[in-house]
């Protein structure tokens, strides 16, 4: 699907009511702007983001899920193999 958002005056992007009932977006959500190979990906934020980091980068994570490790992290544990 491909929808055409315009970037207005003041630098703010305007989407299109179709985008905004389709994600479910309200006033005042945050959104998460990733840039991809000159792409953006914007994604809603929820609740629980956790999850974005299950499965990538497993190399650093060392096979920890998204959740446990940032609990260890905000702990000040040491994850260092």
């Amino acid at each position: 699907m491909t929808i055409y958002a315009r970037l207005v005056s003041d630098r703010k992007i305007q989407l299109p009511e179709c985008v905004i009932q389709k994600m479910d977006l309200s006033v005042n959500d945050e959104i998460i702007v990733q840039i991809e190979d000159n792409k953006l990906i914007l994604t809603k934020k929820e609740e629980n983001q956790t999850n974005l980091f299950d499965g990538s980068h497993e190399d650093i994570w060392n096979n920890t899920d998204g959740e446990e490790y940032l609990k260890d992290e905000g702990n000040g544990a040491d994850n260092s193999s």
